[in-house]
């Protein structure tokens, strides 16, 4: 330090309740550079609140005072902070060292607030240990140190980053005398050899009789100052130490991450609860929305099998007309054979596949050379495509051709009842079978077909019909032998030669007085919907979530408490309120990362249970095909992590606030 430090009418008050406490009382004093001054006096006197003022960590309520030309009386907090981390040393009476860092980590935490790296930081802190004896103490902990050690290396860290000035705060009080003697030669040592100003509140002589000037205080007032002869001369030969500037940058990241871990393993069970809360969340949220994102991709995957450049052509119907509940309602354009010719003729369309429903409840049986079977006949609107495991891969023949078709499709399990020993479904393929359907009234007509294909699809009795089947038996069900031509298909699926010439097609039609709808435009109506559950899902987890986040404040807030004196260490030791906010932010952020990070794995793997049982359970019914329902994406899992992240960060940012802003003097008072 260049300047001297200087005192002029130095006041501090403290206000008790409706009481003022006058702890200072216009102290003048001058402090040499290098000069070892000890402060003594009764308790109450004001030693320690000078000590205080002199180290930055209080301010004066009046008068002036000057270290190294800085006007600690006004500095702002961001100066202060500087003049601890840079200028100032600390040795507290109670040792003040981190329970969770070794030896060699709490001397160089001065050169971590500094910005300094880990190598170059640990390497000067082993250095200055071995100096003063504890090379073979570098890895231990403060609880595995005696009292003695403990000092030694609270001296050392008060030393590490080169202080100009050093505050000792009965640094004997807790040692017996010869541990005490041993401490105190140290300080005069360092005080001699690096020419460092030393300033030691006391209230003992011996200790007081190292100092070069004894202050006495009383009352808040200086009674007397004394000077003192050293009884050991100062050596000749002073060992230079080379001064290091400092990078000043602040703690760096990595070393908050790390700080933070440390932190965290304090409290594991504590901790480990609190992040249950968030795990429990993230694995609602994971789980549901890995099922909305699976339903919807199985539904994309149905819908392009039958192909996006498909478009649904339905009449329309007149508007006014009474309405009849006992006929259907007749069509403005039918969709008769004629009008499906027009419509292929048309450009950009490929093939034009009409759609026909028989009668709701129509009674079927087949008879294949043995006694009849009921079944039952599929939609005629695409059952087989659009329903999860529809559009099963045929086990044997070929499927219905588009437009004209004739034949049938037996189900996997229909077929096996028609199959003599020995045959395969291969066998059934082009054996003619009789469909016999009856009327309500008990009528009866049998219709001929042939069996074109075996489909592995659910169901026992399920069959398809070619279209020239349906025609037959609509006909034949409602007496109308030419009910093509005047009422015409239920409905016509027009595929378009490529996704782009589907707008163009839809035009032509809808020129044509005909209600049209594309599949992609249902694909967008099913997403939506999809999106709109997938949403409601997730929320379910994002409220758990915030419950979660309760958790972690609590957490935060008892951590804190805990650690009111470790901040108030870190505090005196240059740490900056926004670095105290950071460590405990990121603590907040890293509990709720670590639940995050476990509830996406149980989330995964509840989701994964939950798809195999209901795949299983398909199964039984015969349901077939089905994709993977429950999928989770990069951007679920990632979504899930910062999110979990986030709450935890959001969680703690009063608690770390509440950190920042604690005052260091009543920190370090704390037990």
């Amino acid at each position: 330090m260049t300047d001297a430090i200087r005192l002029t009418n130095l006041r501090r008050a403290f206000q008790r309740g409706d009481m003022a406490v006058q702890a200072l009382r216009g102290i003048d004093l001058t402090i040499a550079p290098g000069e070892f001054v000890a402060l003594v006096g009764p308790s109450g006197s004001g030693k320690s609140t000078l000590l205080n003022l002199l180290g930055g960590l209080d301010r004066p309520s009046e008068g002036e005072l000057w270290l190294a030309g800085l006007p600690l009386h006004t500095a702002p907090e961001k100066e202060r902070t500087r003049h601890r981390r840079q200028r100032v040393g600390f040795v507290f009476q109670s040792f003040n060292l981190l329970p969770r860092f070794t030896a060699l980590e709490n001397v160089a935490v001065p050169l971590m607030l500094a910005g300094v790296s880990r190598p170059e930081r640990e390497a000067r802190a082993e250095k200055l240990l071995q100096r003063v004896g504890l090379g073979h103490r570098l890895h231990h902990f403060p609880a595995e140190l005696s009292g003695g050690e403990q000092q030694r290396t609270a001296i050392a860290r008060a030393l590490i980053h080169q202080p100009a000035l050093v505050l000792a705060d009965e640094p004997t009080g807790n040692l017996d005398s010869a541990t005490g003697q041993e401490v105190m030669a140290l300080l005069q040592e360092m005080n001699r050899e690096q020419g460092v100003t030393l300033v030691v509140v006391t209230h003992d002589p011996d200790v007081a009789a190292y100092a070069d000037r004894i202050v006495r205080l009383r009352d808040g007032q200086i009674a007397e100052i004394t000077s003192a002869v050293p009884e050991v001369a100062p050596t000749p030969e002073v060992e230079e130490t080379a001064v290091v500037a400092l990078p000043g940058r602040g703690v760096r990241q990595r070393d908050i991450m790390r700080t933070a871990l440390r932190n965290l393993q304090r409290r594991p069970v504590r901790n480990i609860l609190t992040a249950m809360g968030v795990l429990i969340g993230i694995v609602t949220l994971v789980a549901m929305v890995s099922f909305g994102v699976g339903v919807q991709r199985e539904v994309q995957r149905n819908f392009e099998t039958v192909g996006l450049e498909n478009v649904f052509v339905s009449p329309q119907y007149a508007e006014g007309d009474a309405f009849d509940p006992f006929a259907s309602p007749k069509p403005v354009s039918p969709l008769n054979p004629a009008l499906v010719e027009e419509i292929r003729a048309l450009p950009n369309v490929l093939s034009v596949d009409p759609q026909l429903e028989l009668p709701f409840g129509i009674d079927v049986a087949l008879t294949a050379g043995g006694d009849p079977l009921p079944v039952r006949i599929v939609s005629g609107f695409g059952e087989m495509n659009f329903g999860f495991g529809g559009g099963s891969d045929l086990v044997a023949g070929q499927d219905l051709a588009e437009g004209d078709s004739q034949g049938i499709i037996l189900v996997a399990g229909l077929a096996d009842q028609l199959l003599a020993e020995g045959q395969s479904y291969d066998d059934l393929i082009g054996r003619t079978v009789v469909l016999t359907a009856r009327l309500p009234r008990g009528e009866t007509s049998d219709f001929s077909s042939t069996i074109v294909g075996v489909r592995n699809s659910p169901g026992r009795r399920t069959i398809d019909l070619g279209l020239q089947e349906r025609a037959a038996i609509k006909a034949w069900w409602f007496g109308q032998p030419d009910i093509l031509e005047s009422e015409g298909y239920d409905q016509l699926v027009v595929r378009a030669a490529n996704l782009a010439a589907v707008p163009g097609v839809i035009e032509q039609l809808n020129e044509m007085n005909l209600q049209t709808q594309s599949l992609e435009a249902i694909l967008d109506v099913a997403n939506q919907v999809l999106s709109l559950l997938q949403a409601l899902l997730g929320s379910v987890g994002a409220l758990a979530l915030l419950v979660a986040a309760l958790g972690v404040a609590n957490t935060m807030m008892m951590a804190i408490y805990e650690r009111t004196r470790e901040i108030g260490v870190l505090k005196a030791l240059g740490a900056a309120p926004a670095e105290i906010r950071r460590l405990f932010t990121v603590e907040a952020a890293l509990i709720g990362l670590i639940g995050g990070l476990f509830g996406l794995v149980f989330g995964t793997m509840l989701g994964r249970l939950v798809d195999w049982i209901a795949h299983r359970y398909l199964i039984s019914e015969g349901v077939t095909g089905v994709g993977q329902l429950s999928v989770v994406p990069p951007w679920l899992a990632l979504g899930a992590l910062a999110f979990a992240a986030l709450i935890g960060l959001l969680a703690g940012l009063y608690p770390a606030a509440r950190a920042a802003r604690l005052d260091p003097v009543t920190a370090l008072r704390a037990e």
